[in-house]
Order: C-alpha cells, then structure tokens, then sequence
C-alpha cells in the first residue's frame, strides 16, 4: 500500500541514505533510533510535509508529488500526529475534531465526531476547552482528527514521549482498538525501542540515516548487535571462554554449578520483578531480572531465547 522507495534527504550534511520500506495495509510497523537519526524528517517526506532530493513515495500504487508541488501540502489519505498536536486551542474537543472534516456532510460529520470520542476515550471530555487539558488528553484529541478523516496510514512521531507507565498502556490500548476498529496503518518513530515493541508488527532501526531490515519484535529484542540492542533495553556483555556473549536480562537460569561464576551486589524493586546487579570474576557488570532477589546465586547458565 506505501512503498518508501529509495529516499535520501540532505542539508548541510546527509540525512536520509536510500531509506526504502513497505508498510501493508493495516500493519503497525515501528521506526527506532537516537535522537537526530533523521526519523522526523523520514515522516515529514511520507507525509508530504518536506521535499526529498531523491527517491520517491508511492501511495497505493501512485507515486506522490513533492510537497513543493502541491497547492496544500500533505497526501491525501496520509495523516501525520506531530509532538506539538496543533489543536485549537480556544475550542473544544468536539469542536477541534469537527473542524477536521468539515467537508463531510452534517449528519456524517456527527456520527463521525461521536465514534471518535467514544473510540479515543474522550466522550466525557468532549465540552472541555483543549488549552485546560493535559498533555496526553491533548495527545489523543490530535490522533482522534486525524482518524476521523478515515485515513488509510497515520504517522506518529514519538507518540510515548513525556507521558509515565500508565498513559503510555493507556495509549497503546486506543492505538490497538484504532487499528481493530477503522483498519488503519500505522508507522511508529520512538527514541525509545521499548515503548514499541508490544504495539509493533515489525520494527527497523534508523542509524546514521540508513534504515535496517524489517523484524519482528522477539527478534529484534533479542538477537541484534549491542548497539541496536541497548535501544530496547538493558543488554549484558560478558567474555566467556574468550568468546563475548551479549544475553538480556532474562535469558539465564540458575545453577550454582553452572559455568558463569557471578557476585551479588544488589538488587532493586521495580514492581512487576527485581533488577539484580552482579559482577563476573573479569569485573564486568550484569543485571537479571527476577521476580524475587536473588541473594544466594552464584553462579548461572546463559539460556539464549529464539525470536
């Protein structure tokens, strides 16, 4: 359905090398990478909001003029949900969502203002004046205009920035019954790889302005280099045998037999299991995750999972 095909954008210096990629219909594909690695500007280009040197966008089927060609920018049937959500800020919530698809006949309009309030959990909020709400309220307002255009993609660019543990489940839940509910597809950017591995059918990793292969999120968690790796997470790096292994936190059993000696240090509650720190007779440093700590373990064997 969008075929990403071959896109480089620079300025001063490169920013986007050869980017190309499928997303499916109705598939949740997640982008993660640094700070600067170029995923907003990726986003911009798919949107129509930015001009690429090279390369080319291809929306089901059609390849999509640059922005710089279109009276109004953007590609119709694409909608993009920045950091900043560009609500109105005087008006409602009802009223931001309804300004959206004012070209709708009435009564279509109102089914579609009701269906997004009720999908987006905001039916309570929906007299309530945007500038007094919070910043994920205001989040899911601008995510709810734009699918009440009946989009086919919807980008979202770092959609789990600045909002705690429960808002970020919360979120995930509303952009899971989105895609249940209108069929949508969506295309994720995070900093943080671990805010996207549940939400994501396939993830890739924007590094130096080249994008990796497409994997699912088991394999991607636990079988990529320690750089990429440490994207999603805490990730250990010992020498065993003059081989270096890289192992996640929870790919070990224990066995004070077993062939990797370690020392308890400490152990840290985080609610749902404990973080243990140990170190290994060459000094480095591992951490396990446990639902109880793990005082009395001295030794473990690495048990590598298959994603």
């Amino acid at each position: 359905m969008l075929h990403i095909k071959n896109i480089f954008l620079s300025y001063k210096n490169p920013i986007l090398k050869g980017i190309s990629f499928e997303l499916k219909p109705g598939e949740i594909m997640g982008l993660v990478g640094k700070s600067g690695a170029g995923k907003s500007s990726l986003l911009k280009i798919i949107a129509g909001l930015v001009d690429q040197n090279e390369g080319e966008v291809i929306f089901k089927g059609k390849t999509q003029p640059l922005a710089s060609q279109r009276l109004v920018p953007g590609h119709p049937g694409i909608e993009i949900v920045n950091q900043d959500f560009k609500l109105d800020p005087f008006h409602t919530v009802a009223e931001n969502i309804r300004e959206a698809i004012l070209y709708l006949p009435n009564d279509k309009r109102e089914r579609r203002v009701t269906k997004m309030l009720q999908l987006l959990g905001l039916k309570g909020l929906s007299n309530q004046i945007a500038k007094t709400l919070s910043g994920g309220e205001q989040q899911r307002v601008a995510i709810a205009r734009a699918i009440a255009k009946s989009p086919s993609v919807i980008l979202l660019d770092e959609p789990f920035a600045h909002l705690d543990a429960r808002l970020r489940l919360k979120l995930t839940k509303y952009l899971q019954k989105i895609r249940e509910k209108e069929g949508v597809a969506m295309l994720l950017v995070s900093h943080d790889g671990q805010d996207i591995l549940g939400l994501s059918d396939q993830v890739c990793i924007v590094n130096k302005g080249k994008l990796s292969r497409k994997k699912n999120p088991e394999s991607i968690y636990y079988h990529s280099n320690k750089m990429d790796s440490l994207l999603f997470g805490p990730i250990n790096e010992i020498l065993l045998q003059d081989k270096k292994i890289l192992f996640r936190p929870d790919e070990f059993v224990v066995n004070n037999k077993g062939e990797f000696k370690i020392q308890f240090e400490s152990a840290l509650f985080m609610g749902a299991v404990f973080n243990n720190f140990f170190t290994t007779p060459n000094g480095e440093e591992i951490i396990l995750y446990s639902f109880e700590p793990l005082h009395d373990v001295a030794a473990i064997d690495i048990v590598k999972k298959h994603g």
